[in-house]
Parts: C-alpha cells; structure tokens; sequence
C-alpha cells in the first residue's frame, strides 16, 4: 500500500514586548522540490511515500507577523492543500512549526491553523506536529493533531532528529496503529525564562533524559515536553507534556508521571549564563 504525505509549516518566534512587526522581507519560502531538499533524509524511507511539497516560511524570531504577509502564506498553503486533497487524498500530514507564532489579531496561530486543517482534511488524515520545545501546546493545537514532538535539547542542536522523529512517527501510525493512537496532554503551571531551560546541566538534563526512557516502552510512540514560550504574554504560554501511543492507560500514567517530575523540580533551574540586576544593568 502507498501513502500519500503532504508537508507544510510556518515558523517564527514572536515577541509580544517588541514593536518590530515580522512581515515578508524577514521569511524565507521554499515550495517544491526546494521544499523537499529540506528534509534529506526522505530517502530513508519506502518507495510507497509520496511526498507532496505544498509551502514552508521561516524566519529568525521577530515581532508579531502583519497580518498582509499571513494572508498571503495562508492562501497559498490553502490552495496547496486542497489541490493536494483533491488530487491525492492524502493519508498524512507534516505540520513544521516553532509553536510561538503571532499575528495581528491573532495570538495561537498554530492552532488556527491546524484546526481549519483539521476541518479540511478531516479525522482520517493523520497529522503530525513538529515543534520547538520552547513552543506552546495550546488546546487547539492539540487536540487537532495526531501526533507532536518537539526539540529535546537546548540550545537545539537536535533538530534534524526532532523532524526526521516527527516523519517516522507519522509513518509508523499510518502503517501499523492508525485506528489504535491515543494521547494526553497536561498542562503545567510553569514558564522559565530561555536562559534557564539548559538541557546540559541539571535539573534540565534529568528531566528530558525520562524522554527516552519513556518511549522504550511497548504502547508509546512518543513523550515530550515544552518548555513553553516566556517572550509572549498570552494564556498559552506555558510548559506542557504530551504523551501518545496505543496503551490508553500507560500513555495517561506516563503524562502523569513527568509531569509530576517537571513539577517537583522546578524551583532548580537557573541561568546558565552571567546574570545582573537591574540596578547593575
């Protein structure tokens, strides 16, 4: 059996306390085959893939985005996807993203966006979300896609690993456990600053170590865990874990369980780098 996946994304971190606006003189765009190239390692697998490039911005983190430039990317992947709909019948999605992302007006555009691709799309395409761990994981976003992982290393230098998990989980889902996933998210009352969420040092290096540990165990996919992002005033900015798998009650225990973990230690973060009061600064 073939499998159609189409991949497509806009990332950007948005600070809500600068007034820079981000518009479409700081993206870069890629569609296409350069689109594709992003992704080497899409050799790696089967044959039976078909990868349908639909459109993908990136920038450096800025402001909030002008809501012209959103307009424009969110026509164009819109269009991309429903020609994609229409002539493939996609089975899968990639949905690349940063997870802090602003617009004029808008303030979980993540989530927007997945839920209109949702209602698109509908229940049988599976979804997977890639994301930064310095992201958020709001209801929207969630609960609109099947699957989501995000970095487990900062400073990130696991980011071709984060993606090419995101690809394989997908991959996975749609071979063997489409109709079998299952996921929990919980929500945790912390938002660190950047500076103090080193995955190097303890308590970070502890916490995400659990990550691994987690998914070697028979009915989970995938564990992860957001940091959340600090440079946004917005609800959703808060640090989150997701589990999902196929075992609904070891998916739910193991939420629980790093949770409680990220909790306990949260008061052992600190800044990795020099700091100063303000008196000083």
């Amino acid at each position: 059996m073939s499998y159609k996946i189409a991949i497509g994304g806009i990332h950007i971190e948005s600070s809500t306390f600068t007034p820079y606006i981000s518009d479409e003189k700081d993206f870069k765009i890629k569609t296409g085959q350069e689109l594709l190239n992003s992704y080497p390692w899409l050799e790696d697998f089967n044959s039976d893939i078909e990868w349908i490039p639909l459109i993908y911005a990136r920038a450096i983190p800025g402001g909030i985005v002008s809501k012209d430039f959103y307009n424009s990317w969110h026509t164009a992947f819109f269009s991309l996807l429903k020609k994609a709909v229409s002539e493939h019948q996609i089975d899968g999605m990639i949905f690349d993203v940063h997870g802090a992302m602003s617009v004029e007006g808008i303030m979980d555009v993540e989530g927007a966006i997945l839920e209109e691709v949702r209602e698109f799309v509908g229940q049988d395409t599976v979804i997977s979300t890639t994301m930064d761990l310095h992201g958020n994981v709001s209801d929207k976003l969630f609960y609109s896609s099947d699957l989501l992982t995000c970095h487990r290393t900062a400073p990130h230098i696991d980011t071709i690993e984060t993606k090419k998990r995101a690809f394989e989980n997908l991959i996975r889902v749609l071979k063997y456990e489409r109709n079998k996933l299952v996921r929990a998210k919980v929500d945790i009352p912390i938002l660190l600053p950047g500076e103090k969420t080193s995955t190097e040092v303890e308590p970070g290096k502890g916490l995400y170590a659990k990550l691994d540990e987690i998914c070697n165990k028979d009915g989970i996919i995938d564990a992860s865990i957001w940091m959340g992002f600090p440079w946004a005033d917005q609800p959703r900015c808060h640090a989150a874990v997701v589990v999902t798998g196929t075992d609904r009650r070891l998916v739910k225990l193991e939420s629980e369980k790093l949770a409680k973990k990220f909790w306990r230690i949260r008061d052992g973060f600190n800044f990795v780098g020099p700091v100063a009061d303000t008196d000083y600064a």
